[in-house]
C-alpha cells in the first residue's frame, strides 16, 4: 500500500517507517476478508472498555467504484 488517507482531503500522502506495520496488517487483512468473499466496504464503530481506550470508526471506501 503506496501511502494512505489520513486526512480528511483524501489526497495520498507517503507513510513514515513506524507506519509500514500499521498499513501492512491493515493492507492484509482487507485483503484477506476480500478473497474470502466478505464485504469490507463499509461503516464500522470500534467501542471498547475501559473509558481510557479512545473509540473509533472506521472507514473502508472501494475507489475503483465497481
Amino acid at each position: 500500500m503506496r501511502g494512505a488517507d489520513r486526512d480528511t482531503d483524501r489526497e495520498a500522502v507517503d507513510a513514515e517507517d513506524s507506519d509500514r506495520t500499521f498499513e501492512s496488517e491493515l493492507e492484509e487483512l482487507v485483503l484477506r476478508a476480500f478473497g474470502e468473499g466478505e464485504d469490507v466496504e463499509g461503516v464500522w464503530d470500534l467501542k471498547y472498555a475501559p473509558e481510557e481506550i479512545p473509540d473509533w470508526t472506521v472507514t473502508i471506501d472501494r475507489k475503483d467504484g465497481i
